[in-house]
């Protein structure tokens, strides 16, 4: 919670129907150049305009950089921002062809896609999960679908959907509670699919733990390591990592073979799961440090000036 009380579920849509929709069409006629040239009005706009984003974004890369940022740094934080975005217009239909998807995945996690097991992944706001889909559906070893709240950036989720159908059968919405969502993920588990689940913010009075990341604290859910347990389902990290031009490196790395909650120090178990996830966060936010996309005021223990 930032100090004006504004969390990230409380920060509006900051595009326009008519600006996500020209890019949609620049990019699926014209092609990815084109459409990246048009990004820069937003990136000044988030610049000059979007101070709470800016304190962020330069609270954020100050603890990722080790120093403190320039105005260039912040504005190529927002661009790398908005070029995931965009990229995950081309990602819906055969537009996808023009980006290179490398893939990094440990032995461990390769032998659980040969047997085709299901597994709790672990996405985040640190590159395109949206590129991790279509990986995942590509290779035809990890069938996934996403655990997403479809009321938070609805206006870029639908325009996705009506371009890509294939996008809205691969989404189960997390806004649902109760016994429809736990129907929802237990079909899908029995389907044969894996269920990625945002595991880097929580959302409104969500259980959370306290965790030290990037030399602070904040909070992870606990959620996915309770929805792993009582799935019985391996855990993997994964991340789609945009390093530049045409380029995604999706790295997928086994974190828990097996989840169990002892009823003592249940809390304690929980946490050692959280901490060990955010250390691997860390590790790939200081690997690719414009690639993380939590523009509000993450940490608990710092906050920065206007």
């Amino acid at each position: 919670m930032s100090a004006d009380g504004a969390g990230w579920e409380s920060q509006r849509e900051r595009s326009t129907v008519f600006w996500v929709g020209l890019l949609a069409w620049v990019v699926r006629r014209l092609g990815r150049a084109p459409a990246r040239l048009l990004l820069w009005p937003t990136v000044v706009w988030f610049l000059i305009a979007a101070g709470s984003a800016r304190r962020a974004s330069r609270e954020y890369l100050r603890r990722a950089l080790s120093r403190e940022p320039r105005l260039t740094d912040l504005a190529r934080h927002f661009f790398t921002f908005a070029a995931c975005s965009l990229d995950r217009l081309l990602l819906t239909g055969d537009n996808g062809r023009q980006l290179k998807l490398n893939i990094h995945r440990s032995d461990a996690v390769l032998a659980l896609f040969e047997r085709r097991e299901p597994a709790l992944v672990l996405v985040s706001h640190l590159g395109s999960f949206e590129a991790l889909r279509v990986i995942g559906s590509e290779l035809h070893q990890l069938p996934l679908k996403i655990l997403l709240d479809r009321q938070h950036g609805r206006m870029v989720t639908s325009l996705i959907e009506r371009l890509d159908p294939g996008f809205a059968a691969s989404i189960i919405d997390a806004s649902e509670r109760g016994p429809t969502l736990v129907l929802a993920l237990r079909d899908a588990i029995r389907a044969g699919y894996s269920l990625g689940v945002m595991a880097d913010r929580v959302r409104g009075d969500e259980p959370s733990v306290g965790v030290t990341f990037l030399g602070g604290k904040t909070c992870l859910p606990t959620s996915p390591w309770v929805l792993a347990s009582a799935l019985k389902l391996p855990v993997v990290a994964a991340f789609g990592v945009h390093r530049g031009g045409r380029i995604y490196d999706a790295h997928f790395e086994l974190l828990e073979a097996s989840i169990d909650l002892p009823r003592v120090d249940r809390d304690a178990a929980l946490q050692a799961c959280a901490q060990r996830y955010a250390g691997l966060l860390e590790q790939q936010a200081r690997s690719a440090p414009y690639n993380w996309f939590n523009f509000y005021d993450y940490w608990s223990d710092t906050h920065d000036p206007p």
